[in-house]
């Protein structure tokens, strides 16, 4: 009786402290959730996998999604580093429900307003907010280890020898009758059934030792959407309603599943590892999650994603909180108008200081300007802005107001030494991608900075005007950048000319960094090179030419040998 209470008091104790561990522990991660609700996140590019990252992407949120934003279009707006910038989210699922969301804009008018009703709820009730950043917070970042990837195929996730196992867990058993009849050759035998299960179950434990953290972790996910269900906010009845439907057919997988049935290192502090050796418990416990996961996948799928998405929104809300100043976009659905874009004062996300231009797009626009005067950062400003007001509904601009547009670039292009391509190939089926991606239904924004580059003037010019009249008379909102003025007077008719322009004096080049209405008059090629320090000769000379062929259209030769050049 004494060790019964004894025990009594001490189970008492001990859950008493581990009550008090979590209060205390609860008290310290409101304290640190409250201090960086609102501040820029702390990141790094190196804290990220994004190819685990991007695995709910590639195996659910594209396979669902009529729109996706291409690699290239992503890599030339540096997304990457704007998931960074905002990414706060306190779960791998919210990791990766983040990275989805941002490839795949919306343009339905509901779906956008289920997610800035979100983004609106964590803003306006911070004490939902921290019950619901707790949950996920106890959750962390390291407990799921690759549960996304069960969204693709599975079938390996079984055991080898899958069914054997059933019979040899009854083998034991098999062996009581001959006890009965020979308590030597019934011992014997139950030594030897138990030391063949022992080794069977350390070989298919081996087998599965790396596969075994995805479905616990599926089990761990389904548990913390029980427990987010269970909170009841009022503000959150169609995202709890939608949590208690999954649930209603994921809950077996967290019976079948729990993770304390399955095998732990740490055998002495487990006495259960014994008999689920012996009887293969933990085996029948994986077997059955594996093919209920199966059956479920789908459900098991959008409870992901809806659980990453709260996680996901409370960043973006958080994000919000870090910007001086910003808009919801105002996107006329379904409604014609001539401006695709009309937008003030808007600025790049990630350009520190950033100068704020204006945006209106009611024709094609082409934009000339020197070098370094800012026409690539103003082309990723209109895309990227485009981008967030089609995902995280918000613009860095003082007003906003588009028609929906699906942005796709040409950009940032490389050669690509191991496919064997030249630039200018990259340069041709990255533009081919573009002409494909135009539809009838929704418009296509297209962003192309200095088209064609990759070859010579004068077929870059012939092709590059054809090319941009070609796109311009498609469903698209077209913007173009490029050094060539000439092709501001060749589309003069069908484009609108817009510029950025320097200040050049002896000792420096300036820019504004404002765009200006007109084609660019200026150059500062041949400038720089005096303000960098080269010979005030060879500025000269250079200045002659230009003055010469803008005048004959024809270049001067130059010969003579190494000591004395004569121009002809």
């Amino acid at each position: 009786m004494d060790f019964i209470y004894a025990a009594v008091v001490f189970g008492a104790f001990v859950l008493i402290s581990k009550l008090i561990a979590r209060g205390r522990n609860d008290e310290r991660a409101m304290d640190r959730l409250e201090e960086q609700w609102g501040k820029i996140p702390e990141n790094r590019m190196d804290d990220f996998d994004f190819r685990r990252i991007s695995v709910f992407f590639r195996e659910y949120g594209k396979k669902k999604a009529r729109y996706v934003i291409d690699d290239i279009t992503w890599n030339d707006l540096e997304m990457d580093k704007f998931f960074t910038r905002i990414n706060s989210t306190l779960t791998s699922m919210g990791d990766e429900v983040l990275y989805s969301l941002l490839r795949t804009p919306l343009y339905d008018r509901e779906d956008m307003a289920d997610r800035l009703r979100l983004i609106q709820y964590w803003e306006d009730n911070p004490e939902d907010r921290i019950r619901i950043q707790l949950l996920l917070e106890r959750f962390g970042k390291h407990r799921d280890k690759g549960a996304s990837a069960l969204l693709g195929d599975i079938s390996h996730l079984e055991p080898r020898k899958g069914k054997l196992f059933r019979l040899l867990t009854f083998v034991p058993f098999l062996t009581l009758p001959v006890l009965f009849v020979d308590i030597g050759a019934g011992v014997l035998l139950l030594c030897a059934a138990i030391g063949i299960n022992v080794l069977y179950h350390e070989r298919a434990i081996r087998e599965i030792d790396s596969k075994v953290s995805m479905v616990t972790s599926a089990v761990a996910i389904i548990a913390l959407a029980d427990r987010i269900a269970g909170l009841k906010l009022k503000g959150l009845s169609k995202e709890t309603a939608r949590l208690n439907e999954l649930l209603g057919s994921l809950r077996e997988i967290a019976k079948k599943g729990s993770p304390s049935f399955y095998i732990r290192k740490e055998v002495v502090d487990d006495p259960t590892t014994l008999p689920k050796t012996i009887f293969l418990i933990d085996l029948w416990s994986y077997q059955a999650s594996v093919l209920l996961l199966k059956e479920k996948l789908h459900e098991f799928a959008q409870l992901f994603e809806l659980i990453g998405l709260l996680d996901a929104t409370i960043s973006l809300a958080s994000y919000r909180k870090t910007l001086e100043e910003w808009c919801v976009p105002d996107i006329e659905w379904g409604q014609a108008q001539t401006e695709s874009i009309e937008a003030r004062n808007v600025r790049h996300p990630l350009v520190k200081n950033c100068v704020g231009n204006p945006v209106s797009l009611d024709k094609p626009v082409l934009i000339t300007g020197s070098n370094a005067s800012g026409k690539s950062t103003y082309l990723k400003t209109v895309a990227i802005n485009t981008l967030m007001a089609h995902t995280i509904g918000t613009c860095l601009a003082d007003s906003w107001r588009m028609v929906p547009l699906f942005p796709i670039t040409s950009m940032a292009l490389r050669d690509s030494i191991l496919d064997g391509e030249s630039y200018f190939i990259a340069e041709i089926k990255s533009l081919k991608r573009i002409f494909s991606a135009v539809n009838p239904g929704v418009r296509c924004l297209c962003i192309v900075d200095e088209v064609l580059r990759g070859t010579n003037t004068v077929e870059r010019i012939a092709a590059s005007s054809r090319v941009l009249y070609a796109l311009a008379g498609r469903n698209v909102c077209l913007m173009a950048a490029t050094h060539d003025q000439e092709l501001a007077d060749i589309l003069g008719g069908i484009f609108t000319n817009r510029h950025f322009e320097e200040t050049v004096t002896e000792s420096e080049v300036t820019f504004d960094y404002r765009i200006k209405e007109g084609k660019a008059t200026s150059r500062n090629a041949i400038k720089l090179l005096q303000v960098m320090g080269f010979e005030p000769g060879i500025v000269t000379e250079c200045m002659e030419a230009v003055a010469s062929f803008e005048t004959t259209r024809q270049w001067d030769r130059i010969t003579g040998d190494e000591n004395e050049l004569v121009v002809t």
